[in-house]
């Protein structure tokens, strides 16, 4: 009987929802593939509850997560008596002031002025106090430590009722360990959806134009459906003949543009000593490998490899077909991986960590040149 009373509380809650929940704003028009992934979080927002909910946005690096919660952010603000989005949590709580910081910007957001208080338990009773009466809407966008979370938004009892908190991470781990009600995974956007978003920013309309459809199918197909790759190379290719596109296209599979790397490899550097060794001799070696043969063969190196593999699965940056039992990287994250071990040494082979392609290998072995810091080699 409870159960019944459950579902149809459920349902007339979605119902109102939908009700509620206004049409998406006029910015997003441009943001392809966002109606359904907004939809889909707003199926956790539950609006016209009273309850108070914690909702996790997560995927890896570029994929949209901001861009989602913001789409959200502003369709439903309206409905709060305090709204409030926190942009770059994570950043912000490395830079002077720290985490105490961030809890006054959480607060002068608000409108709140007692915010004099320079230690963050200080800081946790003053956010408490101020909007456990309230019905708030919270944003922390970019979170990379549970700390983070447990003093801006420490637990449900902090906020009013009605009360949603949204936070967008790439570590799924994090929101586990904070007790998030429910965690939408972002994917990546279809081919159809890749090609729009990439012709918005090379050519400014709907479609390639004529000449370039091939070229532009190879570069979509290269970003793997990530938009933040699509964006960085449609706005590098705009106006811009086909000679260039021909050139460009050839240099970005070995040289990938700073900007798409350099948001890549935050997550990298967020990583000890052992994740990182792992994450590289999975982009060097193992992409596409079962994952017990994987967890074999790292053992026999010395690692204890299990709960680190789960936690690179946590973080985004591989991932396990749960049918085939095989890990799997998005080809940019790999690609960057790849770099970083080419980077230790770009002239001599012999002077990186890992080996994969045959010339390489045959370089060092052959020439008889200098071995001064390999570890693993496969060809």
């Amino acid at each position: 009987m409870y159960r019944h009373e459950a579902l149809l509380v459920e349902n007339i809650a979605q119902h109102i929802n939908r009700k509620l929940i206004p049409k998406l704003p006029s910015y997003t028009e441009n943001l392809v593939g966002i109606a359904s992934k907004v939809e889909e979080v707003n199926k956790f927002i539950g609006m016209g509850l009273n309850d108070v909910r914690f909702i996790g946005i997560w995927g890896m690096g570029g994929i949209g997560k901001t861009s989602i919660a913001r789409a959200v952010y502003e369709a439903i603000q309206c409905k709060f008596q305090v709204p409030c989005f926190l942009e770059n949590v994570g950043e912000a709580s490395e830079t002077k002031g720290g985490l105490v910081q961030v809890q006054r910007q959480l607060l002068s957001h608000l409108s709140i002025s007692r915010n004099d208080f320079h230690n963050l338990y200080d800081g946790k009773k003053t956010i408490q106090n101020s909007l456990c009466r309230k019905k708030v809407l919270l944003v922390l966008d970019n979170v990379n430590d549970v700390n983070q979370l447990e003093n801006l938004a420490g637990k449900q009892d902090w906020f009013g009722p009605g009360s949603r908190v949204i936070i967008t991470t790439k570590d799924k781990h994090l929101l586990l360990n904070h007790g998030v009600d429910n965690i939408y995974e972002v994917g990546l956007l279809s081919q159809n959806e890749a090609l729009h978003l990439f012709c918005l920013k090379a050519f400014k309309g709907d479609k390639p134009q004529e000449g370039y459809l091939d070229l532009s199918k190879e570069v979509v197909d290269y970003t793997g459906g990530l938009p933040l790759a699509l964006e960085v190379l449609g706005s590098y290719l705009y106006g811009r003949n086909v000679d260039l596109w021909h050139s460009a296209v050839k240099n970005i599979r070995s040289a990938p543009p700073r900007e798409i790397q350099d948001k890549l490899k935050i997550s990298y550097e967020s990583l000890g000593t052992m994740e990182r060794a792992i994450f590289l001799d999975i982009a060097c070696f193992f992409k596409g490998m079962k994952r017990d043969k994987v967890i074999d063969i790292l053992e026999n190196c010395g690692y204890s490899p299990q709960i680190i593999i789960q936690d690179l699965i946590d973080r985004s940056l591989i991932t396990l077909d749960w049918v085939n039992n095989k890990l799997g990287m998005h080809d940019l994250l790999q690609e960057m991986g790849r770099n970083i071990v080419f980077q230790e040494s770009p002239d001599e082979p012999g002077r990186r960590s890992r080996l994969w392609f045959k010339e390489d290998i045959d370089h060092v072995l052959t020439k008889n040149k200098v071995v001064t810091n390999i570890s693993t080699i496969i060809g």
